[in-house]
């Protein structure tokens, strides 16, 4: 049964095609960084497009030149990101939340720590070619909670794996591609038109087929590391370094690590 489309502010949310729904991050001064109410704002959102039965495909992306630069450091500092915790637990937004349409990712601008996690919750990335991309928390003293951890154990080789997340280092876009992370890129002018081509590519299927077999590759790819990364974090949280983290970010300096 439609309903009508929720009323949301930094989420918009708009039907550019009968059969996909498009969501738009909307806090492009602050980089697209998600706090709690954007959290909760994607969620109802999210609810809606899985109760709506026309809606087979739905599109994530960004205003302005960011895609999504994570969560709202300032937030996530105040108490150590409780706040930005979805109604599942899920340090990511979409993380954990029960879905059967398809999500893609149209990227935009580059996509940071729980940005890159967001957009590798989706089951498609469609990027610009000029989007870089990395997980840079262990240069913050932290590290994903998101489950990227995860997602990029099960889709690069482990030496890959390691050198984004231990380097936090950012990576382009063609080698994105190139590693597999990222199933198109294409100039920026052409980034909605090759989302929206994809989707209809997809839509073209039996809907509830396409979701079966997708929710069980889903299963078959999840590495749900949420207790271990809630038990790392604890023992970081009591170490100086994650104060010094704290610290160089709200005096905006390089920090200064001693590995205590």
């Amino acid at each position: 049964m439609n309903t009508p489309q929720p009323n949301t502010q930094l989420i918009r949310c708009d039907r550019p095609t009968a059969h996909v729904a498009r969501l738009t991050l909307n806090r492009p001064a602050a980089g697209n960084a998600y706090n709690a109410v954007m959290i909760a704002e994607l969620e109802q959102c999210l609810n809606w497009c899985e109760q709506q039965p026309d809606i087979r495909t739905v599109l994530l992306t960004g205003s302005g030149t960011v895609f999504c630069g994570g969560a709202d450091l300032q937030e996530a500092f105040t108490d150590g990101g409780k706040a930005l915790l979805n109604s599942q637990g899920g340090f990511n937004p979409l993380q954990h939340l029960p879905r059967r349409k398809i999500w893609v990712a149209a990227l935009n601008g580059h996509a940071f720590g729980g940005g890159l996690e967001l957009a590798l919750e989706c089951d498609f990335i469609v990027a610009t070619d000029q989007v870089k991309i990395a997980l840079p928390e262990v240069k913050h003293g932290l590290l994903p909670l998101g489950g990227g951890i995860g997602q990029l154990a099960t889709r690069l080789p482990a030496n890959l794996a390691r050198e984004m997340l231990l380097t936090g280092e950012p990576v382009d876009a063609t080698r994105a591609h190139a590693l597999g992370l990222f199933y198109q890129v294409t100039p920026a002018e052409d980034l909605l038109e090759s989302a929206l081509a994809l989707a209809a590519r997809l839509n073209r299927n039996a809907p509830l087929a396409v979701q079966a077999c997708n929710a069980l590759l889903r299963q078959a790819l999840a590495v749900d590391l949420s207790q271990q990364s809630m038990a790392e974090l604890a023992q970081l949280q009591q170490s100086e370094d994650f104060q010094e983290g704290q610290r160089a970010f709200t005096e905006q300096r390089r920090p200064l690590w001693t590995g205590k």
